[in-house]
């Protein structure tokens, strides 16, 4: 399941409020600073003072977005660096796991507006890639399946019905970014 997007600041806060108000998701770093904990967030408030999310290339932050009564055992992994490349740092963690969706906000960059996206497995595709990933421990069978569905389409169609005012080749044009895109000459 995969959604491709443009939005704006705005178009983000919608997405976010409805995430936090609307849904059962957690929301926490797609992968933590280097040495860090990963980090959880409760509010949109509390992602607007940590990112831009008007500025940036494709995918400049990214979220991992988990429903906790999907069964997923444990969605956290500590991930092994090379201190020679990492300024020092040996270690950084992820949130993963085949109920994991991801929420990529694109920002402006050069007089672009770069894509978002939001995207998970579906059962088929995880259980057939769960047997090469033996860290999930067959995971894929186990899970709620029809609940993670239940949580895409409901987020997918609030940003593609709700929000999305434009059908581009390239993904939808959320209402904020088509009257960006109008009014300012921004290009996709």
């Amino acid at each position: 399941m995969q959604t491709d997007f443009f939005g704006t600041v705005e178009d983000k806060k919608l997405i976010l409020d409805f995430i936090f108000s609307e849904t059962n998701y957690l929301v926490f770093d797609h992968y933590s600073g280097f040495g860090e904990e990963l980090k959880q967030y409760f509010s949109t408030n509390e992602i607007l003072e940590k990112f831009d999310l008007e500025n940036g290339k494709q995918n400049a932050v990214t979220f991992g977005l988990w429903n906790p009564l999907d069964k997923t055992k444990n969605i956290v992994r500590k991930v092994t660096l090379d201190p020679k490349y990492c300024n020092g740092h040996t270690f950084r963690y992820t949130s993963e796991g085949w109920g994991i969706q991801r929420l990529y906000f694109g920002g402006i960059q050069n007089g672009f507006l770069n894509a978002s996206q939001f995207m998970g497995f579906n059962e088929k595709g995880a259980i057939a890639k769960d047997s090469i990933h033996p860290d999930h421990e067959q995971e894929a069978h186990q899970l709620d399946w029809k609940l993670i569905r239940s949580d895409q389409r409901k987020l997918k169609n609030y940003i593609e019905k709700k929000l999305g005012a434009e059908k581009h080749t390239r993904g939808i044009i959320l209402k904020n970014a088509n009257q960006l895109i109008t009014h300012y000459e921004l290009k996709i």
